[in-house]
């Protein structure tokens, strides 16, 4: 499968998947409890129940892959996966308008970043397709581990990997748990 396909099909999923009302359960919610510094659950607990709901997924799959790699990077790489789409909060975007967003990135590029300074609609597009860059902000406003911080910053560009520690292969692992 090509890469172009890959991302449409992933993205297909994700529409999908957040059209279904999932909670974050009390056994998860002490999971992410237990895997972030208290700072860093605060961001977390302000992120969207979808945006919560798939980090888990996302830290899940991470765990799974690198734990059998690299046991020393685990606790960053988990932390990092859970936090690594924060900076989608400020852009208050539901599912449809992550979705236009989405496609107007596709139809723009990077140009409609810079929209993310714009009132209404136009801003929250703008913010939505610079959560990377924002995410890292938050966090490192928040006093985040490095890694979760780079690599909110980096999540989707591989010439910045590896971030803060974080070898090639366990940015690999994170991406490709993201479904990158």
């Amino acid at each position: 499968m090509t890469r172009a396909l890959h991302r449409v099909v992933h993205l297909v999923a994700r529409f999908f998947g957040s059209l279904v009302p999932r909670r974050v359960g009390g056994a998860d919610r002490a999971w992410v409890a237990e895997a972030l510094r208290a700072n860093e659950y605060e961001v977390w607990a302000r992120m969207p129940r979808a945006d919560r709901v798939e980090s888990i997924d996302v830290a899940r799959r991470a765990a799974r892959a690198i734990g059998d790699v690299n046991a020393a990077l685990l606790d960053d790489a988990v932390a990092a996966a859970l936090l690594h789409d924060c900076g989608k909060t400020d852009a208050h975007l539901g599912t449809i308008g992550r979705t236009i967003a989405t496609l107007i990135g596709i139809a723009a590029g990077t140009r409609a970043q810079m929209w993310s300074g714009r009132p209404g609609f136009a801003g929250a597009v703008g913010r939505y397709l610079a959560h990377a860059a924002r995410g890292g902000e938050i966090l490192q406003a928040n006093g985040a581990r490095p890694a979760a911080v780079e690599w909110a910053t980096a999540h989707h560009d591989a010439t910045q990997w590896p971030v803060a520690g974080l070898d090639l292969a366990t940015c690999r692992a994170l991406a490709a748990a993201d479904g990158e």
